[in-house]
């Protein structure tokens, strides 16, 4: 007998919360049949016995209690739903029907239906090889209709004489190849017209004039009798609750009070539009016309609202994030930017795995006290040896610290539910060894619709481009364990060494998100002395880099123990700060990248790609930048000439000259390495800056960044090559602001060594004690 897996799951609105404000929680439990709630404050991640061990203090909070384990769905899939209020869609009665697709799935899912969750209705539903384009089909009430791919001819579904009938093409579609299709459903010949033709497109697969494919029509009878559901609207009626709304990129289907997306869609659409011809076909009026390339806003973005310009207001609203600004029909490759022609990119891609809200009822909600301190939290769900956190992050009240911890929350995004170890061609080659798996990423394998990493593909074979916090992120466990590390850390628990060893000195911090510091720029760090970065912010906004870069320049010092830091583009819709958006360019270290035209941000109009090729490298800013990866093992530190210099003399009190910096640590054994950073002026690191150490020997496992490398050549690995190196940098800056960098994600995981009494911790002390003095850094003065 199969024993039921017991499992509890969930997400909260978002990452941070204020004082006085509320966050609402969403729990699904398999197998549980109740669970209690709690809150609780999370102090250390790691649960190795190298360091302190997991650590949390329970709090009291308003939602403590035991609650009703209740399963509910996750169903993955973007579409934009029309709002229909008249019901000028209902019926496909005399219209005509004009799509313009390009499938990249056109046979059907590559890696299954999502298990158990994929829930079915009829044998179109269920055949995963279904895909609609749009419509409003519903088997449970025999009504509606929809155009679709089956089994990659298009296809398309009605209702007529009691029956479902539909007609198909017999030539299935070719992937990434733009073709027209439309259908004609004329009532007085008693007829329904299905046609494809394809389209010429500098885009297209094929290298010949898409001219030489073969366009293809059918015509079939419609039916004699309309049933009372089909029948044609009249302006004024309004649909009822129970039948499914107009969709473009999927159906729906119903459950527990809620539409669910099926037959999703895998590929592009565009120049979408319904016309009613009248008059013998004389005359014909534009009932729909959906441009996928305009916005209403001022701003141009491409967010969630699609625009009707046919004037019957059937405007649309897209969810779980489709990727919008995408190149499209009309595409002629001489513009990326989709807010200068849009026109160009008329065009959604839509995927069957896209999730970013898996849109549960809330649980219960925190209203977040007044007094309670600024931290890191997480709602804590137990039952009979089940368990799971959902950690957030209090922001500061009226009364601010001295120095705040900026929690790399959209690097968290982007690795959120990294399945990489299990998925990705050479897992191994990347880490030098077996992956070693944590028991979340087994259980990640039995959830794929929770969704993907911004590390991974759809299963189209395009890459992941968004994240959000609205879904259940099992990597976010305060105790999870990244594949990539043998032993140690990753992410939030990372960050967390950094929370404990604050706690550990007696140094009340203030925790910002990168949401936070994205929406409030430069003001939300006006009040602090010292900005410490977490171990890994690899993903930043413009409006962080222009933040920090201000701070800075205005007198504030920056502690950045991290490594591969501000390195590539995001950006946070505006009207849902719950998403991320991360796309790729032709440059670094890249798992994917996006096709040219599809490079820039529908959320903001930022170009995809690397900070260093856009103006801003983290030289800059940091002193440092990203110059290799390994995994196999971590180093440690030696001093060098620039750490004897009176002006660097307070970082190394109580460090003996010779000493070796971090020959220990939970991760990979010492505090250099993972992913590390070097010193190159060349870059624009800041005149005037100290190098105090460099890492010692790497393996050839560590290999020079991508963006170094600009000819396929041998001795780029850390045996051979002089660049592939961690440095640790002091930063003394014009008008009293200053930036000590370690240039290594692994530096985090040794500050616990020994209990604290290490000099890693002495290092990073020193610096924190001297950066809280108001005297600028480049006075020499006497800490003690």
């Amino acid at each position: 007998m199969n024993q039921v897996s017991q499992q509890i799951f969930g997400y909260s609105d978002g990452f941070s919360v204020s004082p006085g404000e509320s966050l609402s929680f969403k729990v699904s439990c398999e197998g549980v049949a109740r669970y209690d709630a709690s809150l609780v404050k999370l102090r250390h991640g790691f649960t190795g016995e190298s360091g302190p061990g997991f650590l949390e203090t329970p709090v009291e909070s308003s939602f403590e209690g035991s609650y009703e384990g209740i399963q509910h769905v996750c169903q993955p899939g973007s579409y934009v739903e029309i709002t229909d209020t008249q019901g000028l869609l209902r019926s496909p009665n005399g219209l005509v029907i004009e799509a313009h697709v390009y499938p990249t799935l056109p046979q059907g899912t590559r890696s299954g239906n999502f298990g158990a969750y994929h829930v079915t209705q009829n044998s179109f539903e269920s055949d995963s090889s279904l895909q609609a384009i749009l419509g409003n089909w519903s088997v449970a009430s025999c009504s509606g209709y929809a155009l679709v791919l089956e089994e990659g001819r298009p296809t398309f579904i009605w209702v007529a004489d009691g029956e479902t009938k539909k007609v198909s093409l017999a030539t299935p579609l070719i992937a990434h190849q733009w073709y027209r299709v439309i259908v004609s459903v004329k009532s007085d010949a008693g007829t329904v017209c299905l046609e494809q033709t394809p389209i010429d497109n500098i885009m297209n697969r094929l290298s010949a004039s898409a001219s030489a494919l073969c366009a293809e029509s059918r015509t079939v009878p419609f039916g004699v009798r309309l049933t009372e559901s089909q029948a044609p609207f009249r302006f004024g009626t309004r649909l009822t609750e129970s039948h499914p709304p107009f969709r473009i990129g999927a159906l729906a289907f119903q459950q527990d009070g809620r539409w669910l997306a099926n037959a999703a869609y895998n590929g592009k659409i565009g120049g979408v539009r319904i016309l009613r011809p009248s008059l013998g076909d004389a005359a014909v009026s534009e009932l729909a016309a959906w441009h996928f390339g305009k916005s209403l806003r001022d701003d141009g973005l491409l967010l969630s609202d699609v625009v009707d310009v046919s004037g019957n207001g059937l405007h649309g609203r897209c969810f779980n994030a489709p990727t919008r600004g995408v190149a499209g029909h009309r595409f002629k490759g001489l513009s990326d930017d989709f807010r200068r022609a849009p026109d160009e990119f008329d065009a959604i891609h839509f995927h069957d795995d896209d999730i970013t809200d898996a849109q549960w009822p809330t649980a219960f909600k925190i209203q977040v006290p007044d007094d309670l301190a600024s931290g890191v939290y997480a709602a804590k769900l137990s039952s009979a040896g089940v368990e799971q956190y959902i950690p957030f992050f209090v922001r500061p009240g009226r009364q601010k610290r001295e120095v705040a911890v900026l929690f790399s929350t959209a690097t968290y995004l982007a690795y959120a539910n990294d399945r990489i170890a299990f998925e990705a061609n050479g897992a191994e080659i990347i880490v030098s060894r077996t992956p070693i798996i944590d028991r979340q990423d087994l259980t990640l394998q039995d959830h794929p619709e929770f969704g993907r990493s911004c590390y991974e593909i759809h299963n189209d074979g395009s890459g992941v481009v968004f994240g959000s916090t609205r879904r259940p992120i099992l990597t976010l466990n305060p105790k999870h364990r990244a594949w990539f590390q043998a032993e140690g850390v990753w992410g939030l628990p990372a960050d967390l060494c950094i929370a404990h060893w604050l706690d550990t000195i007696g140094c009340e911090f203030d925790a910002l998100t990168d949401e936070d510091l994205d929406r409030e720029g430069v003001d939300l760090l006006k009040d602090y002395k010292v900005l410490i970065t977490g171990s890994h912010p690899e993903y930043v906004t413009r409006n962080e880099l222009n933040a920090i870069e201000a701070f800075t320049g205005n007198g504030g010092r920056l502690m950045y123990l991290g490594g591969n830091g501000f390195f590539a583009t995001v950006s946070f819709d505006p009207e849902e700060r719950h998403v991320m958006e991360l796309r790729r360019s032709d440059a670094g270290t890249r798992p994917h990248e996006s096709p040219f035209g599809d490079r820039r941000h529908q959320t903001s109009g930022e170009m995809a790609g690397l900070w260093r090729n856009k103006g801003k490298a983290p030289q800059r800013l940091l002193g440092v930048g990203f110059a290799a990866q390994g995994f196999d093992r971590c180093t440690y530190y030696e001093r060098l000439t620039d750490s004897y210099d009176p002006l660097a003399a307070f970082a190394f009190e109580g460090i003996g000259s010779d000493e070796r910096i971090g020959d220990f640590g939970i991760m990979g054994g010492g505090a250099a390495g993972a992913e590390i950073d070097r010193y190159d002026p060349s870059l624009g690191a800041p005149p005037g800056a100290l190098v105090l150490a460099t890492s010692g020997p790497l393996s050839d496992a560590y290999l020079l960044a991508a963006e170094d490398v600009y000819e396929s050549i041998p001795g780029i690995g850390g045996t051979e090559q002089s660049r592939v190196r961690a440095d640790i940098v002091l930063c003394p800056l014009p008008g009293g602001g200053g930036v000590f960098s370690v240039g290594s994600i692994a530096y985090t995981g040794s500050l616990s060594h020994n209990r604290y009494d290490n000099n890693v911790a002495r290092l990073t002390g020193n610096v924190l004690k001297r950066f809280l003095h108001p005297e600028a850094l480049d006075v020499i003065i006497d800490c003690n």
